[in-house]
């Protein structure tokens, strides 16, 4: 075998053992999930997939809403930061990957010296091209870039994690605001229905046929309901600039949220449960970006096992040089000149004084660290989700609870009235009617809200939805 093919055989036969990885073989934990959600099965169409959660805020049937929306995953910070984030991450991955190649680089030196005595100068010029390759014995380059991979993977998931964050907060600051500016309509309403009232009971006092106490109760009762405004017309204001902030605040946004109709008020509500998404439990695994970030992260910390202690074991560089060298330009590139190298240098650690073990301990450490992580944050979305159906459900009762009561209130205020006017009661009946049916709308509108807002913090539990891929990189 010529000394060509001997080379060439041994960098093969490096290059299969580099094949080998000192990291452990991961496995998801296992862990103990309940086999259905604790809900009724009759409520909920089973058979409904992922897709019922494709752009779901969109199910809400409000343009304003679906602009914000889109607004905020467009220029919210937070997003902006995450997306940078990835897009470190995917340059790590490719200098990982990067490390793992030979690398070709061309070297030119030109050396003049006087030996002294002769005094003539002495000449040395070689241009070689150099392909360096670190032999991965022991798996340490792979298993960094396994790690920067699965860095990668969990960087994008946390930030879809982060976007999804956002559309909720999106969704309940603008339900929030509208119900603000619901009460808002309300309270108008109530002080114009109570200015008529006092002006009727004006008209009553000078024909004698109302007391000078009801006259002032009516005054009172006007007073009362103006005070309300201004606190309602503040809290306006604040969901405003919040929702602004979120959605990246700027001139066009906050114009559009100032022009807000105040009378528009909250969206129907479909009141249909069934049409939401049910998933049983290894479902969610798949479905919530924030466990995907987790499992991730903790195959990450598991590939950095393997690099520290492949660090324990001697690194192999081979370098293979081919080129000219001559003590002169003219006889450079000639057959003579040629220059070929082959060489081979290992590093081995000797003494280190414990700091590639304190490497692996600290790798280790963190894989148990991202383990525990990766369970809590499991424990933490079954949580979520089983909070969250249940203030889902208990808002739709409440919601149902209140309507019946407005209902019932308004027909008590018009039998209150009748009464009055037909001289069978005083007015403090009405007073007492009308008071009882502004706090009945206003704890109806705050119901709507709460509906409204329980469903979004629903999807969201459930794992929502991205516009990107997640980037699967091989």
């Amino acid at each position: 075998m010529g000394r060509a093919h001997r080379h060439i055989f041994v960098l093969a036969l490096l290059v299969l053992l580099g094949a080998c990885s000192l990291s452990p073989e991961y496995q998801r934990p296992d862990l103990l999930l309940p086999e259905e959600w604790p809900t009724d099965e009759s409520e909920l169409d089973r058979e409904q997939g992922p897709d019922v959660l494709t752009d779901w805020w969109t199910r809400f049937d409000d343009p304003q809403l679906n602009e914000l929306v889109e607004h905020a995953l467009e220029e919210n910070p937070d997003l902006e930061m995450a997306a940078a984030r990835v897009a470190e991450a995917r340059a790590v991955l490719g200098m990982g990957r990067a490390e793992r190649l030979p690398r070709l680089d061309l070297e030119a030196e030109l050396e003049r010296e006087n030996p002294g005595e002769s005094g003539d100068w002495e000449t040395d010029l070689e241009i070689a091209a150099a392909l360096s390759y670190e032999v991965d014995l022991w798996g340490r380059l792979a298993q960094a870039s396994e790690s920067a991979r699965a860095q990668l993977l969990s960087t994008a998931y946390t930030r879809d994690a982060i976007r999804l964050t956002i559309i909720s907060d999106v969704i309940s600051h603008y339900f929030q605001l509208r119900a603000a500016q619901d009460q808002i309509r309300i309270t108008r309403d109530t002080i114009q229905t109570r200015e008529e009232a006092l002006e009727l009971e004006q008209i009553r006092r000078r024909a004698g046929a109302a007391t000078q106490l009801a006259l002032r109760q009516a005054e009172a009762e006007l007073e009362t309901s103006r005070a309300e405004l201004p606190g309602r017309l503040a809290e306006a204001r604040q969901l405003s600039r919040a929702l602004a902030i979120l959605v990246g605040r700027d001139d066009e946004v906050m114009s559009g949220l100032e022009a807000m109709d105040d009378n528009q008020g909250l969206p129907d509500l479909n009141g249909d449960l069934a049409q939401l998404p049910a998933y049983i439990p290894a479902r969610l695994l798949e479905y919530r970006p924030d466990i995907q970030a987790a499992e991730y992260a903790l195959i990450a910390t598991n590939a950095d096992i393997g690099v520290a202690r492949a660090n324990w074991f001697p690194r192999i560089n081979l370098v293979a040089a081919l080129g000219t060298a001559a003590s002169s330009g003219s006889s450079l590139f000639t057959s003579a000149a040629q220059l070929e190298s082959l060489t081979g240098e290992i590093t081995a650690p000797i003494l280190d004084f414990g700091r590639r073990a304190a490497d692996v301990e600290t790798a280790e450490a963190r894989k148990e660290l991202a383990e525990i992580q990766y369970r809590s944050t499991i424990l933490e979305a079954f949580q979520e989700v089983a909070d969250a159906w249940t203030l889902m459900t208990t808002a739709e009762e409440q919601r149902r609870v209140r309507e019946r009561e407005v209902d019932a209130r308004l027909e008590v205020t018009d039998l209150a009235v009748t009464r009055y006017v037909g001289g069978y009661t005083e007015y403090l009946e009405v007073l007492d009617a009308r008071r009882a049916l502004f706090d009945a709308q206003i704890a109806l509108t705050e119901a709507e809200r709460d509906r409204l807002v329980a469903e979004a913090n629903l999807y969201r539990a459930l794992g929502g939805s991205w516009a990107e891929e997640i980037p699967t990189p091989d």
